[in-house]
């Protein structure tokens, strides 16, 4: 009796603590007007965001999603830990949700927090993919508070991501027009800092690339402005549950109704600090608990890091102090490397918990300065459990690279369809290091661990799934490898990922799945390795040409045909072999004057920006041409071009989109001419 009676509380207990709780989800198209203009977006149950899914911890999730959209689809929970093969990335989890199917998810929820969940096929979260997940502690709440909502900020482009994308391998800074961040000497001279382009261009660089895509709206919660809980009062504690499901957007949290109390970052409980301001990162969430005002009222921003734009977000009825508008950043500051903090960063004297690492970190001035008490940073942030990890060190040493001129990314100058997976060893302790050489934030996320971010603390450095890397910067991070088979890899900024930064985490043991890799090589998934190309009119009245490249991230063909209206035509073909941001190499034939040549060459970038060929024709000629590119004002641009053939060209060029300009043209062959480009 006693031990039925036992037996009966035990099986009354798991079954209260590993309750099964349902959800179904319907991926479709539907038309938004996020802008004033309508759009098709990608919605899950007609809604974005899509549904919370809201659980306690030891729940089981049970969840159905059907795909009615005419592609294949994808869920993946961002942050849970969960078996490999939910973890919803197609072709190295699972197989993709084709059209008109349904997949079943189930897991348990093994950790308290707040997540959130988004597409991972293609780029159809940028279309409205992405939702929150919010899973309570079982053992209940430490803080107190009145009121619990979910913030979640995105970003909204009215054009086709697709289209998007084709834009960016036009030109890096295709949106640079759309945006009002055209970086030029007339910018630099009105910032007093003349000697910083000079130091710019030396190092080969225009200026910061703060942000890729030109958007319409930013949201909140599908919102271009949000008020949340009218019933909230004076005193009444809130917990803010914000996430960043931007595709290509950091937010800054800004306000002037009160400091924000830090109680978890990615989901996981932190030491609670109070700061003015946080800088978010794609796919970071952060729970913060704000105290509603004696007027009533609170209102925050979530404002886009370029200062394109941003949303509000008001808490209760009453009167509000009116949060920062976006400020522009000084795209104009020096890009130099020292030893200081930055807003993510430790000192590099610090250790880590194992006392092996000195992180030494570069930033770049203008940018992110020092830790405030009233900006956030990662060393601020202190995990409320001491966390350590046994075994043997395992360390990888990945360089962010990448460049926004042909718009490729990757990791150490390796783009994910041609890289090796990373293997690491079960029960060993992993620790990469990030060397960011790029002039963009990169917030990099592993699927299925939480690592440590090295920042000085210890065994209280903070847990994250997602950390942001600055500009210039060097961050480490480390985790134990306790899991199995592989594990996705890769930058948030979802055009990055998608052309070329992303890795496969694999675990040594495992071989991969033949099946998966097989169908993903004839998917459409790989997107990396697609060609693109772009077209350059021009029509002068002293000649026309027309310019056409076909590339991708290493091949690019060019094919050029020039008419002088006093000479005969030009035509040349030439096939360039990418190996670096940097350097080239190129075979090609031309044809002038009925005189064909072949030719096999290098390309260099030289110092001070100067794009410079060095070649050897079929006669046993050496050849050299430099070209290069001042952009004087916003709209004013002056491209100069000589070459040892007794070549030269200058242009003259007045733009305010990036798919035309005019201009004044003079060359060595058809002499003075004005005219116009168009660009597609």
């Amino acid at each position: 009796m006693k031990i039925s009676l036992v037996l009966l509380c035990l099986l009354f207990a798991t079954a209260t603590q590993a309750k099964n709780v349902y959800y179904t989800l319907n991926v479709d198209y539907k038309t938004v007007n996020f802008s004033g203009k309508e759009a098709t977006a990608m919605a899950i149950n007609d809604s974005i965001p899509a549904p919370t899914l809201e659980f306690n911890e030891g729940d089981i999730a049970i969840i159905n999603v059907t795909n009615h959209t005419d592609d294949e689809a994808s869920i993946h929970w961002h942050g849970l830990l969960l078996p490999q093969e939910q973890d919803g990335v197609p072709y190295l989890t699972y197989f993709p949700i084709k059209s008109g199917a349904t997949f079943k998810y189930q897991f348990e929820l093994k950790h308290a927090g707040t997540y959130w969940y988004h597409s991972h096929t293609r780029i159809d979260e940028q279309k409205g993919q992405y939702g929150a997940i919010v899973v309570h502690p079982k053992e209940g709440y430490k803080e107190n508070f009145d009121h619990d909502v979910v913030v979640q900020l995105s970003d909204w482009t009215d054009e086709d991501p697709y289209d998007v994308l084709k834009n960016l391998k036009k030109d890096g800074d295709w949106y640079a027009y759309k945006k009002n961040t055209v970086i030029s000497i007339k910018g630099y001279l009105e910032n007093s800092n003349l000697d910083a382009w000079v130091t710019n261009r030396w190092q080969r660089m225009e200026g910061m690339d703060v942000s890729d895509v030109g958007y319409d709206a930013f949201l909140a919660n599908g919102k271009t402005s949000l008020a949340l809980i009218p019933e909230a009062k004076a005193g009444d504690r809130v917990r803010l549950r914000l996430i960043n499901s931007g595709a290509s957007s950091y937010f800054d949290i800004q306000q002037n109704s009160g400091s924000f109390e830090v109680v978890a970052a990615d989901g996981l409980n932190v030491q609670p600090l109070k700061v003015e301001e946080i800088r978010m990162g794609m796919a970071e969430t952060y729970d913060v608990i704000v105290t509603i005002p004696k007027s009533g009222g609170y209102e925050f921003a979530a404002n886009n890091m370029d200062g394109t734009g941003g949303v509000k977000v008001t808490l209760g009825s009453g009167s509000t102090y009116a949060s920062p508008n976006p400020i522009r950043p000084n795209v104009f500051a020096k890009m130099m490397h020292d030893d200081n903090h930055s807003l993510h960063q430790m000192d590099k004297n610090s250790e880590s918990m194992s006392g092996h690492q000195h992180h030494e970190h570069h930033k770049m001035h203008g940018m992110d300065e020092e830790p405030k008490m009233d900006k956030l940073a990662y060393s601020m942030l202190k995990s409320r459990e001491p966390v350590t990890y046994s075994g043997e060190l395992q360390e990888f040493t990945l360089k962010l690279t990448g460049d926004m001129e042909t718009y490729n990314w990757s990791f150490n100058n390796t783009p994910l369809s041609q890289a090796d997976t990373l293997k690491i060893d079960r029960g060993k302790v992993v620790r990469f290091h990030f060397q960011n050489e790029s002039m963009m934030h990169h917030p990099l996320h592993l699927h299925g661990h939480f690592f440590k971010v090295i920042t000085g603390n210890r065994e209280y450095d903070v847990l994250k799934h997602t950390v942001d890397v600055p500009p210039m910067s060097n961050v480490t991070i480390e985790f134990a490898a306790n899991e199995e088979k592989d594990w996705f890899f890769h930058c948030h900024n979802l055009y990055h990922a998608k052309t070329g930064m992303a890795r496969v985490v694999r675990y040594s043991d495992y071989s991969g799945n033949p099946e998966f890799i097989k169908v993903k090589m004839k998917s459409n998934e790989i997107m990396d390795d697609d060609w693109y190309n772009r077209t350059d009119l021009r029509l002068f009245s002293s000649y026309t040409e027309a310019v056409l490249r076909y590339s991708n991230t290493r091949h690019i063909i060019e094919f050029e045909a020039t008419k002088h209206f006093s000479e005969e035509d030009e035509l040349a073909v030439n096939y360039n072999y990418k190996q670096s941001r940097w350097l080239s190499f190129f075979i090609g034939a031309e044809r002038a004057e009925e005189d064909n040549k072949l030719l096999v060459g290098v390309k260099y970038i030289i110092p001070f920006s100067f794009d410079t060929a060095v070649w050897l024709n079929d006669e046993g000629d050496i050849h050299v041409r430099t070209e290069t590119e001042f952009q004087l004002t916003k709209s004013i641009g002056l491209k100069l071009s000589a070459s040892t053939e007794s070549e030269w060209e200058a242009t003259f060029e007045y733009r305010t989109s990036p798919s035309w300009s005019v201009g004044i043209n003079t060359n060595e062959t058809s002499g003075f001419g004005v005219g116009a480009t168009t660009t597609f």
